[in-house]
């Protein structure tokens, strides 16, 4: 019996074949995000899937026993992938310069990630019900979490003599926020190139668009903006 190596230790053997198919689960969703959002929620099958990616039926099945596994596995990813990188802004002590930062990198991931951003804010039908029912046993969707967070941020400024008076709900003015935040950021990724010309900002980037906006909010609703 060989003692040179513990149990609880995988083999090199094994660490390959996990890596290959965490690779493997990786491709598989970015291929099926990229259907969802072309395609539609009802039209792609596992099959169709499998096909796209050049392998039989059932060599998918080897990862998920059905779509509503799948995509069960997309939300949760995606969800806790977008989460880790939001909170890596809370070590961000003052409220307002937090905020912006969240925003920043809010939209920074939906527009890198397109296809995971429109699944994942603004589903087909049928894949909302599908979010519906994972949210019945796990944490709340995270756009009430992000919701959550900013309202705590802006009592915090409010509580803070920050703001104008006359804004002294602090869940308004982060739904005004997000609101601003979702819209960019969807105009980004949807937006075609004669959509751009029309509105005159085929030359402009996403960066100057936010920079405008993170400008809107604070002159719209703090005492003295920063500059």
């Amino acid at each position: 019996m060989d003692q040179s190596r513990p149990k609880s230790q995988p083999s090199v053997s094994e660490l390959r074949r996990e890596r290959e198919r965490a690779e493997m689960t990786e491709r598989i969703m970015n291929v099926a995000r990229e259907m969802f959002v072309r395609d539609g929620y009802e039209a792609v099958t596992l099959r169709k899937i499998a096909q796209k990616i050049e392998y039989s039926p059932g060599f998918i099945y080897q990862f998920f026993q059905d779509k509503q596994a799948l995509v069960m596995e997309i939300i949760r990813k995606d969800s806790d992938d977008l989460r880790a990188f939001l909170l890596e802004c809370a070590e961000v002590g003052d409220p307002l310069q937090r905020v912006i930062e969240m925003a920043r990198r809010y939209a920074s991931w939906g527009i890198a990630h397109p296809n995971h951003y429109r699944l994942l804010l603004v589903p087909p039908p049928a894949w909302a019900e599908q979010d519906i029912e994972l949210r019945k046993y796990e944490r709340p969707p995270l756009e009430r979490e992000t919701l959550h967070v900013l309202t705590t941020l802006m009592a915090e400024s409010i509580r803070e003599g920050r703001l104008k008076e006359k804004y002294t709900d602090p869940g308004l003015v982060a739904a005004t926020l997000w609101a601003g935040i979702h819209g960019a950021i969807l105009l980004e990724i949807t937006m075609t190139p004669k959509d751009r010309a029309l509105l005159g900002v085929e030359q402009a980037p996403f960066e100057t668009r936010f920079q405008t906006l993170v400008e809107v909010f604070l002159e719209g609703f703090y005492k003295h903006p920063p500059r």
